[in-house]
């Protein structure tokens, strides 16, 4: 199937190299966090962050997401967190592209946290409120 694809379009399969982003666990983005060495940079939109979040995350969301206007906490690790690791991986992407260093996607976004059973918090979570 990739050699179909990739033979459609022109590109060689072997003209292609993966620099994969660095990925994290929960537990050792939670490890980090803990001990001040990350920031865990939530790029859902407000919607989804006041639904619930990772207690202590900072709400940054992918839509409004400027390289050049980084807060300065960005001078430590920044673990990205999202629904489930896409938007994630496209903020890494982006940040890393424009210079930054240590930016970890967390692998599975919050509901992998959830899954591993670390904390989430926000007003219609707690409530158990799932109105639209």
């Amino acid at each position: 199937m990739l050699c179909r694809t990739l033979c459609y379009t022109g590109i060689m399969a072997d003209d292609i190299t993966e620099s994969p982003l660095p990925e994290i666990d929960p537990a050792t983005a939670l490890d980090w966090q803990m001990r001040g060495d990350a920031v865990i940079l939530d790029v859902r939109e407000a919607s989804e962050y006041d639904f619930e979040n990772i207690p202590g995350s900072v709400l940054l969301p992918l839509s409004f997401l400027d390289p050049k206007r980084a807060p300065a906490i960005f001078h430590n690790k920044v673990v990205v967190i999202c629904a489930m690791g896409k938007r994630g991986a496209a903020a890494q992407k982006q940040l890393t592209e424009y210079g930054m260093l240590e930016i970890y996607n967390l692998t599975g976004g919050i509901a992998a946290w959830k899954k591993a059973g670390l904390e989430v918090q926000g007003g219609k979570y707690e409530a158990m409120d799932y109105s639209i």
